[in-house]
């Protein structure tokens, strides 16, 4: 089962892709979906779901799952968050893949054990726990890594346990 895990931003968006076969984890493809800089929050929205359209397209992910917003003390910052979220969001149902959603803290616990852990954290776990993922990885690479680990987990896990018990008609 191929998984892209997705950290969302308006300047930088992180994609990740693994395959998740017999509980293993193996890295595909991971990169950055950059909007041109001095673009207005419209033009780089359209960027975002265009270049998330051409990955979907050319990968062909069994499952999307992406990090929920983090909302702190700038009000503006989530409010863009949150558009760049729609955007990404509006890809992958018009894409009409199944899509999940993962709090930050779950999705470091996911990976580190702990949902306080720092971006080093993060990205030194993920190059452990995927197979064949470079060790040169932005940190909204590997955030997206995270997501699709977190994603991997809830879909391994027993239904009782949190998890899915293997849904209906997925490979893997």
């Amino acid at each position: 089962m191929l998984l892209l895990g997705l950290d969302p931003g308006s300047v930088a968006t992180g994609f990740g892709l693994v395959a998740f076969e017999h509980g293993e984890l193996r890295w595909r493809r991971s990169g950055l979906l950059r909007p041109a800089r001095g673009k207005s929050l419209s033009e780089r929205l359209l960027a975002l779901h265009q270049g998330l359209s051409g990955v979907l397209a050319e990968e062909r992910p069994d499952q999307v799952a992406l990090e929920e917003s983090f909302v702190g003390r700038h009000v503006r910052s989530a409010l863009i968050l949150g558009h760049a979220r729609g955007a990404l969001i509006v890809s992958v149902l018009a894409a009409r893949l199944p899509l999940f959603e993962y709090a930050p803290r779950l999705i470091k616990r996911a990976v580190t054990g702990t949902g306080g852990a720092t971006k080093e954290q993060v990205r030194t776990m993920v190059v452990r726990l995927i197979a064949g993922a470079p060790a040169e990885l932005s940190f909204d690479e590997a955030d997206a890594l995270a997501v699709a680990i977190c994603h991997a987990h809830r879909l391994a896990a027993p239904v009782g346990a949190g998890g899915m018990g293997g849904l209906p008609g997925v490979r893997g």
